[in-house]
C-alpha cells in the first residue's frame, strides 16, 4: 500500500482481509478509504463498513453506515436481519427498533389481508424509489404513488388475481423488462395450462402440450375467452414488462399459461381452466377448454417439455441445426457442407464441468483446427445470464482476421435475445464485422436491466427491480433494437416445416457470394 496507495480494489481487500483477522478498527479506516475512491459498488463497501463497526462494538455507527448503505441500493435488506455479523444490533435494546424497521422486518406475514396487501405495497414503494436505477424515467413518481394508493384503496373490493395483476401494471409502466412480478414464483399459483404457446411472425400457436392437451398441438389460437387474441395479447401487455414493442412476443406467450392472470384481468371467471378457439391447417375452427395442470418443473418457456408431444415432430425429417437443443447452454458443430463453424449460445453461464471461458476455448481449438470459413454464432433463444462472462468469447472473435470479417461471421437474433444475451449481441455489433440475421431484438443496446429479486412481505410474491443500467454500445445509441441485416423471420409455416429461414438466408448468401468470386 505504502508503495500505491491509489489503487480503489486494493483498499477495499485490505479492508475485507482485516475484517476477517479481528482488526475491526483498521478495517473501518481501509474500507472508508476503498469508499472514496470508489471501490467495487458504494453500498456492498458501506454495509462491509457497518460490518467493521459492529465487530468494533460502535453499534451506532454500524446503524448509521446500515442506513447509508440500504440508501445507496443494498440489494439484500431483509437478510440484513439475520445476519451473524449484526447480532450487536440485534440485541441492543436501544436500536433493535430502527434496525428491524430498516431492514424491513416485521409481523406482516400474519397481518389481516388488508393490512397485509397494503404493507405490501408500501414495502414496493419504498423499494422501487430506493433501488430501481432511474426509477421514474418512464413514470413520475407521483403517478407512481398515485396508482398504488388507488390500488390499496381498493384492495377490500378485488380478489387477490386482480391485486396481483394490478402489481405487474405498475411494475410494467416503470419502463423496463428486468421491473417485473415474477408469475412462476407466485404463492397458490402452483398450476399452468401445460400447452407451450409461441408468438410467430404468422400467428400464435400451440407448439406442444402434454398428452392430455395433445389435440391442441400445431393450431393457431385465434380467440381466448371469446376474445380475438390481438386483444388478449394487447392486455397482457398492458401487464407484462417491456424493453421495447417486441418484447410481447416473449412475454405474451409465458403469461398466457397462467389462467389467474386472465382471471385477474376479468376474462376468466377462475383461475382453473380457459376456453380457447383454435384454426387448423384447413381453416376449421373449434373451440376447446384448457384445463391448468400442476407446475412441471422441466418446462422450459424457450424450449418447451422434452416429453410432450411436438408440433415440429409431425414432419418427417431431421430438425435444422437451431431447432435440435436449446436447453444446453452451449454447443457448436461443424457444417462441412458450408464449411462454416455453428455455434448455439442459449445461456451466459458456466456450465457444470465447463465454464463458458474453457468451452470457448475449445470451440475457437476447433475453428482453428478444421480451418473454418467462418462462425455462425445462434443468439435467437439466449436469455441472458452473467454478462460478466462475455469477454473471452468477444475477445476470441476480435483476434481472429480470419473470421472477424463481412461474409465470415454472423449472429441470428430474435424475441428471445435478452438481457446478458442482448449485451452479447451488442458486443458483436459494436467490436466485430458481424452481420445481424433473423428477427429484431426485444431489448435496446443500451438498457435498464438486471434480476434483482426480493418477496413482498405478506403475500410472498417475488419481484424483481433492475438497478443497473448497460451501456453496452455507444452512449449515443438510441436504437430500439438491434435490427438484423438479413430480415428472416419465423413462421410457424417454416417451423413446422422444419425449415429455418435465417440459416437459410445465411445459406443463401454464401452461395451469392461464393458465386460471384468464383467469376
Amino acid at each position: 500500500m505504502a508503495a500505491n496507495p491509489h489503487v480503489a480494489g486494493t483498499w477495499f481487500r485490505l479492508g475485507l482481509a482485516r475484517l476477517n483477522s479481528s482488526d475491526a478498527e483498521g478495517a473501518v479506516i481501509a474500507l472508508e478509504e476503498a469508499l472514496e475512491l470508489g471501490a467495487d459498488q458504494p453500498r456492498r463497501v458501506m454495509i462491509a463498513i457497518a460490518r467493521a463497526h459492529a465487530a468494533a462494538g460502535d453499534n451506532s455507527a454500524a446503524l448509521r453506515a446500515l442506513e447509508q448503505g440500504i440508501a445507496l441500493g443494498h440489494r439484500e435488506r431483509r437478510a440484513l436481519w439475520d445476519d451473524a455479523g449484526f447480532a450487536s444490533l440485534r440485541a441492543d435494546d436501544r436500536l433493535r427498533t430502527r434496525f428491524e424497521r430498516l431492514a424491513g422486518v416485521g409481523g406482516a406475514a400474519t397481518m389481516p389481508r388488508e393490512a397485509g396487501w397494503r404493507r405490501d405495497l408500501d414495502f414496493l414503494a419504498e423499494e422501487v424509489e430506493r433501488m430501481r436505477f432511474n426509477a421514474f424515467r418512464k413514470t413520475s413518481a407521483e403517478d407512481f404513488r398515485r396508482e398504488l394508493n388507488r390500488l390499496a384503496a381498493a384492495v377490500p373490493r378485488r380478489s387477490d388475481e386482480a391485486i396481483i395483476v394490478s402489481v405487474m401494471r405498475l411494475m410494467g409502466g416503470l419502463g423496463d423488462a428486468h421491473t417485473n412480478v415474477i408469475p412462476e414464483g407466485i404463492p397458490g399459483w402452483t398450476k399452468t395450462l401445460p400447452v407451450h404457446f409461441q408468438l410467430f411472425a404468422d400467428g400464435l400457436y400451440i407448439t406442444a402440450a402434454d398428452s392430455a392437451s395433445a389435440h391442441a398441438v400445431g393450431a393457431e389460437v385465434v380467440e381466448v375467452a371469446g376474445r380475438p387474441i390481438a386483444t388478449v395479447m394487447a392486455m397482457l401487455d398492458s401487464v407484462t414488462s417491456d424493453d421495447n414493442a417486441r418484447t410481447v412476443i416473449r412475454n405474451g406467450p409465458r403469461y398466457l399459461r397462467f389462467p389467474q392472470v386472465l382471471h385477474g384481468l376479468g376474462l376468466l371467471p377462475n383461475g382453473d381452466r380457459m376456453s380457447v378457439t383454435l384454426r387448423d391447417a384447413r381453416g376449421a375452427r373449434r373451440q376447446v377448454i384448457l384445463d391448468a395442470a400442476p407446475n412441471d418443473p422441466e418446462f422450459n418457456r424457450i424450449a418447451g417439455h422434452p416429453r410432450w408431444v411436438q408440433a415440429i415432430n409431425a414432419t418427417p425429417g431431421t430438425l435444422p441445426i437451431g431447432f435440435r437443443d436449446r436447453l444446453r447452454p452451449y454447443w457448436f458443430e461443424y457444417m462441412p457442407e458450408s464449411g462454416m463453424m455453428y455455434l448455439q449460445f442459449n445461456s451466459v453461464v458456466d456450465m457444470q464441468g465447463e465454464t463458458l471461458a474453457a468451452f470457448t476455448n475449445r470451440l475457437f481449438a476447433a475453428v482453428d483446427s478444421t480451418a473454418a470459413q467462418g462462425l455462425i454464432i445462434d443468439m435467437r433463444w439466449n436469455n441472458g445470464g452473467n454478462s460478466r462472462l462475455l469477454p473471452p468469447l468477444i475477445q476470441s472473435v476480435v483476434e481472429r482476421p480470419r473470421l472477424n470479417q463481412r461474409g465470415r461471421l454472423f449472429a441470428i437474433t430474435g424475441p428471445y435475445t435478452f438481457s446478458a444475451g442482448m449485451n452479447a449481441a451488442t458486443m458483436l455489433d459494436r467490436h466485430t464485422q458481424v452481420i445481424l440475421v433473423g428477427e429484431p431484438t426485444v431489448s435496446s443496446p443500451n438498457f435498464v436491466g438486471e434480476s434483482n429479486i426480493l418477496i413482498l412481505p405478506f403475500s410472498r410474491i417475488p419481484v424483481s427491480i433492475s438497478d443497473y443500467f448497460w451501456q453496452t454500445s455507444w452512449p449515443m445509441d438510441n436504437r430500439t433494437w438491434l435490427a438484423p441485416e438479413l430480415y428472416a423471420p419465423l413462421t410457424f409455416r417454416a417451423y413446422r416445416a422444419k425449415r429455418d429461414p435465417a440459416m437459410e438466408a445465411i445459406q443463401s448468401l454464401l452461395v451469392s457470394e461464393r458465386k460471384g468470386s468464383s467469376r
